[in-house]
């Protein structure tokens, strides 16, 4: 059965009279039946990859590719009349994560898919995700960015477990959501969730009550903790998600012939920053309820569980008043009380404490304690974290101390979202790097060649042609495509420095208006999300529109100079902005950004 008559099988009808949806819902389930064949069996250890963020992305051309159906499907499509960039548009963006920490998240799982290697995330069934970004009077704005449909990638199951919060018990309900591999093995995403959440219960924006845990569990990626009932329920959410997790890890690991005593041989547990960091009281308490002992317990879970550290700023390793545990999870408090005394046995150092003496649980310090591994994700990052911010650590756990620099998909950032630098790389140097980016650098034998080079540019202004007919569609915003694409997307974050890009440009603005004129006009786009209570990074948005504002109502500057802000920044815009870049702006603090995967995108 050829391409064209497995989707009629689907839709019932000839591709020409389809609409979008229908063929949409089709290719998904194409897609659902080719991965379930590409599950495998484990043998051996597999990898639970646990993270508060899975910033996947859509999923239709990424699984198509990965299955070897791509060309297949655009050509079907195609002969039909029908565009497959078209139905792409009705796949929903998934609101899982928020930036490189989720993006990675995301990366790994391909790519461990890819390379054949059992290993499924573990993570939570956000309803918002973060938000939908809008602006409104020069002002972000937020809203709910609902994307759950009733044909979600994520399958429903019957699997439930029970996870105490508060002394109330709850029951998590578990989604399964399939990761296939570029002709590999497909592995699985688990998402956890309540049947009791309330969408309904979210008004002015995405304000709700945050201490009807019921019903607002879910909703939120980060809810605001500007308050007290913001920060606890991040404990809940946090809670919920490594309970539940870790009792799918023991069920599976039973079912395979482990008797928990064995549980590193069965399971590797990689703590993606501090949000999972729950999951080793958790598993020692687990153990206990299985009649292992508290000391071999906490062996067999630093022996199972990593923990990769992402920042080296303060405030984003998360420390938590020991008043908020005792009342979320006050089963955990009394083995968080042990872990601390034999850490304590081990250095007299009070900085490396699990818990201060201001009563402050230090997550990123339990992590290290009870872990058998700490990995940076840069080479400059690790090194950091061993000489100044975790020194003391490094001292006392050398061994423990590794490096795993981060890398991409890059095959959503080449050959999904950029299918014509595709074609000329293979047209000159073959196929092998859809497999093996190590292939790129036979593309240096070209260095001096004009063909090529003319080649590469034509590409480059292809694309940016494509993105400004984008910023026309999506954003109303007109610019021009003989200027140079200057782009600066990611969170917005006073160390990433968006506010020193806004100081050039004001800069420009002047040299422009003193008859210095450019060589070249320049456009410069921004993409980010300011978290909902991150009120000068909210003022560094504003400012931004603003001035885009004053720019092009000035007749003398907005010829030369354009500042664009693009609304609702995510993995879709990402995939229409990286192509068209001519100069990515990458100039966080020096030291503060831990690997920056935007800076391989680009």
């Amino acid at each position: 059965m050829n391409f064209t008559e497995m989707l009629q099988s689907y839709t019932g009808k000839p591709l020409a009279d389809c609409t979008n949806q229908e063929l949409y819902l089709a290719l998904l389930e194409i897609v659902r039946h080719k991965s379930a064949d590409k599950v495998q069996p484990v043998t051996g250890r597999k990898l639970y990859y646990i993270s508060a963020e899975f910033l996947i992305g859509k999923l239709l051309s990424n699984n198509l590719i990965n299955l070897g159906l791509y060309d297949d499907a655009r050509a079907a499509l195609a002969a039909a009349g029908k565009s497959l960039s078209e139905i792409e548009e009705v796949e929903p963006e998934p609101s899982l994560g928020n930036g490189g920490l989720g993006r990675l998240a995301a990366c790994f799982l391909d790519s461990l898919a890819t390379l054949g290697l059992p290993g499924d995330g573990v993570g939570l069934r956000y309803h918002f995700g973060l938000f939908r970004q809008s602006f409104e009077n020069g002002l972000q704005n937020e809203k709910p960015d609902p994307w759950l449909t009733a044909h979600s990638w994520a399958e429903k199951t019957d699997i439930t477990y029970p996870v105490q919060l508060a002394g109330k018990e709850y029951t998590a309900r578990l989604y399964k959501l399939a990761v296939t591999g570029y002709g590999a093995r497909t592995n699985t995403l688990n998402l956890f969730d309540l049947d009791s959440i309330d969408e309904s219960i979210v008004h002015d924006g995405i304000a709700f009550d945050k201490t009807d845990i019921d019903k607002n569990l879910t909703l939120f990626l980060y809810p605001d903790d500007s308050d007290e009932a913001g920060r606890r329920l991040r404990v809940y959410q946090q809670y919920l998600m490594v309970s539940a997790g870790a009792q799918l890890i023991l069920a599976e690991c039973a079912a395979r012939g482990c008797d928990y005593h064995d549980l590193a041989d069965y399971a590797a547990i990689q703590i993606n920053d501090t949000h999972p960091s729950m999951v080793i009281p958790e598993l020692i308490r687990l153990l206990g309820e299985k009649g292992i002992e508290f000391e071999e317990a906490v062996e067999i879970v630093t022996k199972t569980c990593a923990y990769t550290n992402h920042t080296i700023l303060a405030e984003a390793l998360e420390k938590w008043p020991r008043a908020y545990l005792d009342a979320v999870v006050p089963q955990l408090m009394p083995i968080i009380e042990k872990l601390d005394e034999l850490a304590r046995t081990r250095t007299e150092d009070e900085s490396l404490a699990i818990i201060d003496k201001d009563d402050r649980v230090h997550m990123a310090h339990m992590d290290i304690h009870f872990t058998h591994s700490t990995n940076g994700v840069a080479a400059l990052h690790t090194e950091i974290l061993k000489n100044s911010e975790l020194h003391g650590f490094y001292e006392l756990y050398p061994e423990k101390f590794n490096n795993k620099t981060n890398g991409i998909t890059f095959r959503r950032w080449l050959l999904e979202c950029d299918p014509r630098l595709t074609q000329v790389l293979e047209k000159h140097i073959g196929s092998g790097f859809r497999k093996d980016a190590a292939e790129l650098e036979k593309l240096l034998a070209f260095a001096g060649n004009e063909v090529v080079l003319n080649e590469l540019t034509a590409v480059k202004t292809a694309n940016k042609q494509e993105l400004a007919d984008w910023l026309l569609r999506t954003q109303n915003v007109t610019v021009n495509t003989k200027a140079v694409f200057d782009i600066q997307s990611k969170r917005l974050h006073e160390y990433k420095r968006q506010q020193l890009n806004l100081l050039y440009l004001i800069h420009q603005y002047y040299e422009i208006k003193a008859g210095h004129l450019p060589a070249v006009p320049l456009v410069s786009i921004f993409g980010a999300k300011a978290a909902p209570a991150y009120i000068i990074a909210k003022d560094i948005i504003h400012a931004l529109l603003t001035f885009s504002k004053v720019i092009a109502q000035d007749p003398e500057v907005s010829p030369w100079l354009q500042v664009v802000f693009v609304e609702n920044y995510n993995v879709t815009a990402a995939e229409k902005l990286i192509p068209a870049c001519d100069l990515s702006e990458q100039i966080s603090l020096a030291s503060k950004e831990a690997s920056g995967t935007g800076n391989m995108k680009f």
